[in-house]
């Protein structure tokens, strides 16, 4: 195997136990959002696509956008959207803190946890705000060790209705990422859902 080939699977490999370890608070990400069948959601930070296809099945009648900076995984992310065919998802390479994203263009904005990646969250969130649609919804997990509800409401303060609960969640850990009989220690994450005020 080839050093490029050996790093695209550790990196893939990384993403995929990644998204394990988030997939606990996928219940809670998905009732504060809120999304309704003809929703246009916006999916940040998407990796290998399992919240945008949730999304997806969800908003039958809109249209999910997965966005995320790593090539591989958006790759990974389109095989399994076009395995499960679903139509009403598509996928984009960019940085969604700076990217220009068409004002008004989304009902929702969900995320679950790269958020916590922007080197400036008030203007990665002030971007987020400009693409929601006045009275859209916004809902993302964080781990609680990276903010306290009074600095996530700083940095929303362009939001409305902001809301910071803790979500326990079973975090996995396996030999791999199939490893079905992993062991499951408990966890917290915050789950914030905000509104662009109307």
């Amino acid at each position: 195997m080839s050093k490029t080939a050996e790093m695209q699977q550790t990196t893939d490999t990384r993403r995929e136990r990644y998204d394990i370890l988030g997939s606990g608070a996928n219940d809670a990400l998905f009732a504060g959002a809120g999304v309704k069948l003809a929703d246009r959601v916006l999916d940040v930070g998407c990796g290998t696509g399992v919240t945008t296809r949730i999304a997806a099945r969800i908003a039958v009648r809109g249209h999910v956008v997965g966005v995320d900076t790593e090539a591989p995984l958006l790759r990974r992310a389109r095989e399994r959207t076009g395995a499960e065919k679903l139509r009403n998802a598509s996928y984009m390479q960019v940085d969604a803190e700076i990217h220009p994203f068409p004002r008004a263009g989304f009902d929702v904005i969900v995320s679950g946890g790269a958020v916590m990646f922007f080197t400036d969250p008030v203007a990665g969130f002030g971007n987020l705000w400009r693409t929601l649609l006045p009275g859209g919804r916004l809902a993302f997990v964080c781990p609680r060790s990276l903010w306290d509800p009074d600095r996530i409401r700083e940095i929303l303060r362009s939001y409305e209705n902001i809301a910071v609960r803790p979500v326990p969640v079973a975090t996995v850990w396996g030999g791999d990422t199939t490893d079905p009989d992993g062991v499951r220690p408990p966890g917290d994450v915050w789950l914030v859902t905000a509104k662009r005020p109307r």
